[in-house]
């Protein structure tokens, strides 16, 4: 009897211990699949923020190259330098006008402009296809966009702005005021003409008379009135 309490207490030991090695191997085994998850979760993580930064690199540099790329009407790009890309399309008649001719006249007047100074303006590319013309104008600075076209056009740091007159919103409808737009780093773009402005950084406030069309683009609806676009 003696014997088989002996057997008894042995047979639950033993159970005993194999339910332990059993829950330690489970524990092993759950242990090792969330540290799996986890760097899998920590590797997909890391791709895409590396894969957003790739991005926001090609895009910065880019704007220029995006403005050229627009199927928009008139399209000013600001570069991060402060000098602009002008993309202009319109109705060409071939019929009436010579391509050629266009382009020299367009030469003669930006060679003008230079005189025997440095190259502010230059011509990158002006071509006539199917009735449309197409042309591409850089601009050294905001100054000699303006002056060139004797419109108003500046570019400044936020802290330089004076909004009276002027309201200006962000995605929220948040308004600014004198008190807040301080608070508010970045840069802006001021201008009266009837065009779509491509910024290098994102833009965060508009003027009323703008609406913005993308993350780094915003569209001035109507010429003559001043224009006021605030990027990041």
């Amino acid at each position: 009897m003696a014997k088989k309490r002996r057997a008894v207490r042995q047979s639950k030991r033993k159970k005993a211990r194999r339910r332990k090695a059993y829950i330690a191997r489970l524990m092993t085994f759950v242990l090792a699949i969330a540290a799996l998850a986890a760097i899998v979760f920590l590797t997909v993580k890391l791709v895409g923020v590396v894969k957003e930064s790739i991005h926001e690199v090609a895009e910065g540099d880019k704007t220029d190259e995006e403005a050229e790329e627009s199927s928009a009407s008139n399209i000013i790009a600001i570069n991060k330098d402060g000098s602009l890309t002008e993309t202009s399309v319109e109705d060409f008649d071939t019929a009436e006008y010579d391509a050629d001719a266009l382009k020299e006249m367009v030469n003669e007047t930006i060679e003008e402009y230079n005189g025997s100074g440095e190259e502010k303006i230059s011509l990158r590319s002006l071509e006539v296809k199917d009735g449309i013309a197409r042309a591409v104008i850089y601009y050294a600075s905001a100054k000699d966009y303006a002056d060139y076209n004797e419109k108003t056009l500046k570019i400044g740091n936020v802290s330089n702005l004076d909004i009276t007159g002027v309201t200006l919103a962000d995605d929220k409808n948040t308004v600014l005021t004198k008190d807040s737009v301080t608070k508010v780093k970045g840069s802006y773009v001021l201008l009266n003409d009837e065009t779509t402005v491509a910024v290098p950084k994102e833009v965060e406030y508009v003027s009323r008379n703008v609406k913005k069309t993308g993350k780094k683009t915003a569209e001035v609806k109507k010429a003559g009135i001043d224009s006021v676009i605030i990027y990041k």
